[in-house]
């Protein structure tokens, strides 16, 4: 990761943090397993409505089509039981003195990557989940980082999020796929393109989740291993 790298190459380890700067890190990495956690969660709840139309498009090709029909409905969101929003320190990363010590830059580099991190996760989880509340709710928690840095690229996220209410595009195009095999069985028409399309649709939707679980797992254990090397040097460090 990134701030491990900056860690390193200004040579200042974990011993040398100010107190507060390693709660904080605590706290973030913390945060951010939760995060993963959520998402992998609403990954899975898409997996499972994809299966659940994959098993409506056999009832297709099997003629059971009063039966499928039970089945080709639009995804529905996951709904969320808690809050997606994490407070910071608000005094980490603010300037101290004119000269910029080593300390400083751990600091402003963690406001930073919280900042960016939290922001990225709150867009993802909306899609994921067809609403706008959880990338509203964690770009509070980007605080300074999306106000001073990112106000431009936030304005623009912020408008197309309300404007689809947060759902993924490919959450669109499956949807409307579904609507149109539907229709097509409903009508008594012949349904074989309109099951090609729920066919591919399915398939991309397939790749999508897949892909992005294996992303969300990689970055669960890269988390996880940071947070449990600096447990374990601090621990070294009080025996």
């Amino acid at each position: 990761m990134l701030f491990a790298k900056l860690v390193v190459a200004i040579d200042y380890p974990v011993s040398k943090w100010e107190a507060a700067s390693v709660d904080e890190y605590l706290k973030y990495s913390l945060n951010l397993l939760e995060l993963c956690n959520s998402i992998s969660s609403s990954l899975s709840h898409l997996g499972k409505a994809r299966l659940s139309l994959a098993h409506a498009l056999s009832l297709v090709e099997n003629s059971s089509l009063s039966l499928a029909l039970k089945h080709l409905k639009p995804i529905q969101p996951k709904v969320l039981n808690k809050e997606l929003r994490f407070q910071g320190n608000e005094e980490i990363g603010k300037p101290r003195c004119s000269n910029i010590s080593k300390q400083a830059v751990i600091d402003q580099a963690l406001v930073v990557m919280q900042g960016m991190v939290f922001w990225v996760c709150g867009i993802l989880m909306s899609g994921l989940v067809g609403e706008a509340k959880p990338y509203l709710e964690m770009r509070s928690s980007g605080g300074r980082f999306v106000d001073s840095w990112l106000p431009g690229l936030d304005l623009r996220a912020s408008e197309v999020i309300v404007e689809r209410n947060g759902v993924l595009k490919e959450v669109k195009e499956l949807d409307d796929a579904v609507a149109g095999l539907a229709a097509a069985i409903g009508t008594g028409k012949s349904s074989d393109e309109a099951a090609e399309e729920l066919r591919r649709r399915l398939e991309v939707f397939e790749k999508l989740v897949e892909g992005f679980g294996k992303e969300v797992d990689c970055l669960f254990n890269k988390v996880l291993a940071g947070r449990n090397q600096l447990l374990n040097g601090l621990g070294q460090q009080k025996q």
